[in-house]
This record gives structure tokens, C-alpha cells and sequence, in this order.
């Protein structure tokens, strides 16, 4: 058996090429509308991609696609052309064959449109977390089918609404723009959907979730999805980030691509060296102005990590953020420690919103969890249990040989002051609202980030905060000689918790300031709860 493209074994079928010949007849250039639609050599690898076919079944190899592309790359263009192939047309001699239909007689794939022989109608969504983002792959639909005195629509007998389409005579076949909550489409027919800019849904205003049940919608109708989107910042657990690792672990039917330079740029590149980066990154979208693209990177107010981002495609920890999260899992180290080590105890309280963290940290700067208390998902009654917190705190005490905790001293004052009774001056408040002081213990924290001399034990949940916290710039009138820029730790604009994150700034800067206290045990007292 062999197909079109088909001279080598390696090589699959697909239902590509007729996809492509169908855009070129009935679709225009968004271009120049005068003219008809033709991809670009790196486009049209990716519609032949899409639509590649197991040879022995005729099921489609991939479920999920992932167009992770540099900004004006061309992607909403891209996945308004496949959703209008998908969505098909009032008469099935001019539908796109997106679906497989058997073997020719020279062995080439033909294909057929939904609606047919069985298979259910089109229903075809858009969908963004929020309506300005639809319109971002919405627009281009309607542009294609409304150009020269509605060609497209009229050949095509789609119903070119401005909020919805439907195809003349064809019960049930729609594509629509969707922002609703996930809640609200569970279990909808979808046979074919495109998640557009996942680099902004977010578990916060309900992409994760609008994700997962649209996916699950198409799956039961075997249906197939498409993500659009730039590059992801590290860390803010969005979909396009979670989708780009899956598909960077191997995971059976995910189509990623994702171009992007072997090197990541830097500032301080001469100009020749970041074109030569910006032509790897938009391949042969000649569209792009690469000098004037330059220029805006070159602008003071573009922040590199956002140039890194839209432009050079590469994944970056966004600005603001503390610690790149690359880096701060390159330095877990998980290790035992014994018994009467010397440790320095950092601890940040709450109540019940945030989390509620002990940890520790040893002289050489290896940082480990020793509680960590903080509301489940979708609690709402939840408060801290406090006697599980000061048992915590006393089985530290009497487990290692604890030379100085420091402890944010809001909301747990009268139990900072039971253990300052108890233990002396081996516990002392620390009031990281008081910027001067919390700035060092900040700088000195991120430097041994930076040098590699912090190492941890790569808690989870620990992990979660830190990627989550950001830096706040701080005027410290007392060393504004030294020249040097202060900063301290905040939550960021997704308000997560940053609790372990400050424990572990505390605990590093005990083990910096602590002295070696009495043998291990000494005037320790089991702790009895009232």
C-alpha cells in the first residue's frame, strides 16, 4: 500500500493533503483576500501532521495539538482555516474530508465530513477565558468567510453570524465562540474544539477546569482539540504549561510544536545575533518584520523576560518572579538528617486562608520540611490545627539540636511567646513586614540560590510556594549606600501562597545567625495537649 509522500516506510498517511487542497479552493488569503489561502511550507507540514492516519486502523495519530509559536507567528489564521474544514458545509461535495473513509484504489487515504455515514454533526467550539480571546481566532473566521461579498460563505452555505455560525440545512452543525464556566459544558457533543492563548488559563479563573471538560467532550464524541499559544511563564501551572510538558514526557497523542533557539538570548547580544535568533523562532512567517520586532526588544520598557516569551518563543519564570523554578529544582538534594543535627528553624503562621510552614535548615544550607498546614481544595470552614503545629515545634526541639528559629510573629504571638518561655533565646520573632530586615535575609537567601549553596529536599508543596512568590522592590534607607537594589518576597498577581517560601527564607537565615545550643534534649519537655 502506498499514498501520497509515502516512499519511505517510516512515513504515514494522511488525510493532509486533501485538507490543504480543500483550504486553497474555498478559503482567501487573510493576506489579500483576493487571492486564495496558501500556507506556508512550515503550515502546511502541520495540517498533514494533524491529519496523519495509523496505516493499519485509519485512526488518527494525534488527539491533541499544541501550537506553541512566537507572537504574530500566525497561529489564530492557522486554526480558523482547520475549524472551518471541520465545521463542513451544506453540501458534502464541498466539505473538507476530515475524517477517514477507507483506501482508494492506488492505496491513498479519502476522507469524508461529519454528519456522514454515521458520525454525529459538527460542532465546533472556540474557546478562551474570556470573550476578547475568542475573538482572536473568531475574527479571522468570519474575515475568511465574509471576504469578497461573502465567496467563502455562500459556497460553503454557513450561516456567517457574528456571534455563530451554521450550516444551511444541516441539523445540528454549528461553531461557536465559548467563555462560559466549565460547569455549564459539561457533556456537550463537541466534536472539534480550539483552546486559544492557554498560556492564560489558569486554575484561578477556571481554564484548567474549562480544559479538562472540554477535552473530556471531545473525547466521547472522538472528537479532537487544538491549543493555541505563546510561550508559557514557568511556574504559574497554566494549561499551555501543563500541556507542554506532557508532550515534552512522551505522552501517546499530543502534536506539539514549538520552534525556538538552541541558545537562549541574552541582553547584552549584538543585534545580528538575536535577527539570526528572531528567523529561528518565526521560520517562514515572511510576514514578520524582524527589524522592527529588534527594536521593540531593544526598547527599555520591554522586560526581557516577556521579550524571551513573545518573541524568541522561550519559556521564561515572567518578571517579578523570586527564584526560576529550573533553578530551585536543580538544587534538590534529598538527604537524612540525623539525629542531634544543628539546624536553624524558620516558621510562618496563619490562621486559615494561607498555609501555616516549619522549616528547617542545616549549617551547610540543606533545607527540609517539618510541617506544612494549609486549607484542601475548596475547604471553607478550615482553621489551622494549632496543637498539631506546637507539637511540630517541639519535636523539633528535642529531634535535632535547634541553634535559633526565627518566626514571622503575626497571628501566633502568645505561641512565639510560650516558646521563646520555653526554649529562651533560641526563638525570636521576625516581623517580615519590617522591610529592612526581611530584605536581607532575602538577598543573602537568593544569592545562595544563585551560587548553588541552598540545597533542599524538594518538597512539593514547598516547591508550589516558592515558583509562586514574587520580588517587590523596597528603599532601605539605611544601606541605600551600598548601592545595591532591595527586595522582598510577595504573592503575585495569582495571589498563591507563599508561605513555605518565606519558612525557607527564615530557616536559611537562622542557620546563617544560629550558635550551637546545649547537647540534644536538654530541658525538654514531652508536650502534653490541654
Amino acid at each position: 500500500m502506498t499514498w501520497r509522500g509515502g516512499q519511505t516506510p517510516d512515513e504515514l498517511p494522511t488525510l493532509g493533503w486533501a485538507v490543504l487542497d480543500w483550504m486553497t479552493a474555498f478559503l482567501p488569503s487573510p493576506s489579500d483576500n483576493g487571492e486564495p489561502l496558501v500556507l506556508t511550507d512550515e503550515q502546511a507540514r502541520h495540517i498533514l501532521d494533524w491529519y496523519t492516519l495509523d496505516p493499519r486502523t485509519g485512526e488518527f495519530i494525534y488527539r491533541r495539538d499544541i501550537i506553541e509559536r512566537a507572537k504574530g507567528w500566525g497561529k489564530s489564521p492557522l486554526v480558523a482555516a482547520i475549524a472551518l474544514a471541520e465545521l463542513g458545509a451544506a453540501d458534502d461535495d464541498n466539505a473538507a474530508p476530515v475524517l477517514f473513509d477507507g483506501w482508494d484504489a492506488a492505496g491513498e487515504p479519502t476522507g469524508r465530513p461529519w454528519g456522514t455515514k454515521g458520525s454525529p454533526p459538527s460542532w465546533i467550539q472556540i474557546a478562551a477565558v474570556s470573550e476578547d480571546q475568542t475573538d482572536n481566532t473568531y475574527a479571522a473566521i468570519y474575515s475568511m468567510l465574509v471576504a469578497n461579498d461573502h465567496r467563502a460563505a455562500t459556497a460553503l452555505g454557513i450561516d456567517d453570524g457574528r456571534t455563530r455560525l451554521y450550516v444551511h440545512g444541516k441539523e445540528g452543525h454549528r461553531l461557536e465562540p465559548v467563555t462560559a464556566s466549565a460547569g455549564s459544558r459539561e457533556g456537550q457533543r463537541v466534536t472539534f474544539a480550539v483552546l486559544d492563548e492557554t498560556h492564560l488559563w489558569t486554575g484561578r479563573n477556571g481554564g484548567v477546569k474549562l480544559a479538562r471538560t472540554i477535552r473530556r467532550n471531545a473525547a466521547k464524541m472522538s472528537g479532537r482539540t487544538i491549543e493555541t499559544t505563546n510561550a508559557p511563564t514557568i511556574g504559574d501551572k497554566s494549561v499551555a504549561e501543563k500541556s507542554g510538558t506532557d508532550a515534552e514526557r512522551g505522552f501517546a497523542g499530543i502534536l506539539h510544536y514549538a520552534t525556538r533557539p538552541l541558545e537562549e538570548p541574552q541582553p547584552d547580544w549584538p543585534d545580528d545575533r538575536l535577527m539570526s535568533a528572531l528567523d529561528v523562532a518565526y521560520g517562514d512567517a515572511h510576514w514578520i518584520d524582524r527589524k522592527r520586532i529588534l527594536k521593540e526588544i531593544r526598547d527599555p520598557s520591554t522586560d526581557w523576560d516577556d521579550a524571551l516569551r513573545f518573541f524568541f518563543n522561550i519559556r521564561s519564570v515572567g518578571s517579578g518572579r523570586a527564584v526560576d523554578p529550573r533553578r530551585w529544582d536543580e538544587l534538590a538534594q534529598r538527604q537524612d538528617v540525623p539525629e542531634g543535627t544543628l539546624i536553624g528553624l524558620g516558621f510562618d503562621g496563619s490562621i486559615s486562608r494561607d498555609a501555616t510552614v516549619l522549616r528547617a535548615c542545616t549549617e551547610d544550607g540543606y533545607a527540609f520540611t517539618l510541617g506544612i498546614w494549609q486549607p484542601p481544595p475548596g475547604a471553607i470552614d478550615w482553621v489551622v490545627p494549632r496543637t498539631d503545629v506546637i507539637q511540630a515545634v517541639h519535636e523539633a526541639f528535642a529531634r535535632y539540636r535547634v541553634g535559633l528559629m526565627l518566626c514571622d510573629t503575626p497571628r501566633w504571638q502568645s505561641e512565639i511567646e510560650a516558646w521563646q518561655e520555653r526554649y529562651g533565646e533560641r526563638v525570636l520573632g521576625f516581623d517580615t513586614a519590617v522591610y529592612s530586615k526581611f530584605s536581607k535575609a532575602v538577598d543573602r537567601w537568593l544569592t545562595a540560590i544563585r551560587e548553588g549553596s541552598h540545597t533542599h529536599d524538594g518538597d512539593g508543596l514547598t516547591r508550589e510556594h516558592i515558583v509562586s512568590a514574587h520580588l517587590q522592590k523596597v528603599r532601605d534607607a539605611a544601606d541605600e549606600a551600598d548601592g545595591r537594589t532591595k527586595y522582598v518576597l510577595v504573592k503575585g498577581e495569582e495571589k498563591r501562597r507563599i508561605d513555605a517560601a518565606v519558612a525557607d527564607v527564615l530557616a536559611f537565615e537562622a542557620a546563617a545567625l544560629m550558635e550551637p545550643p546545649p547537647s540534644i534534649g536538654v530541658g525538654y519537655i514531652p508536650y502534653e495537649p490541654e
